[in-house]
């Protein structure tokens, strides 16, 4: 299930988190509402895979789904597709930016495969909405609910532990 097309380095990771927040800031003041950017945690080299496939569309339709449960709108979106994985970007008119936040955050908290999602706020000043103002703790690893960049920053966990993981994530959701 984890077969890809391509492997990406570190550098292109950060040249696409880079042109992902020009496009943020771009969609910021082209539509002066907060936006949602949506993007799969995925560890190692192959961002493109069976896998993210479907945590990306399980996460669309959760983003979409919640909300449409609180009767916001998702007044544009834009998906990225690229070697270093798919992301999207959604604008959603309303004005409690933090309690966006708060119904993506039980995306991520809530959803079977929501660990593997990222899913970030911004406000209209292009402030990340973070999730400690929201009284929740930092993102917890996958392996064994230590902080997820304290075990990343380590590597206390080998990629095929953390892809075996995220395989058993996705197939029991």
């Amino acid at each position: 299930m984890l077969a890809s097309t391509k492997t990406v380095d570190l550098f292109e990771v950060i040249a696409n988190k880079d042109n992902r927040v020009k496009r943020q800031e771009e969609w910021l003041k082209s539509h002066s509402l907060p936006l949602i950017s949506f993007s799969i945690n995925m560890p190692g080299p192959e961002k493109n895979n069976a896998l993210t496939d479907v945590i990306f569309r399980q996460g669309m339709h959760a983003i979409r789904n919640t909300c449409a449960s609180y009767g916001w709108t998702i007044v544009n979106r834009q998906i990225h597709r690229a070697n270093t994985g798919a992301e999207a970007i959604m604008v959603v008119d309303i004005d409690d930016v933090n309690a966006l936040k708060i119904a993506m955050m039980r995306i991520e908290h809530t959803h079977a495969m929501g660990r593997l999602m990222d899913i970030d706020v911004l406000a209209v000043s292009g402030e990340i909405i973070s999730r400690d103002n929201q009284g929740f703790g930092k993102r917890q690893c996958y392996i064994c609910d230590d902080e997820a960049v304290v075990c990343a920053r380590s590597k206390r966990h080998d990629l095929p532990t953390l892809l075996q993981k995220i395989e058993e994530i996705v197939n029991n959701a």
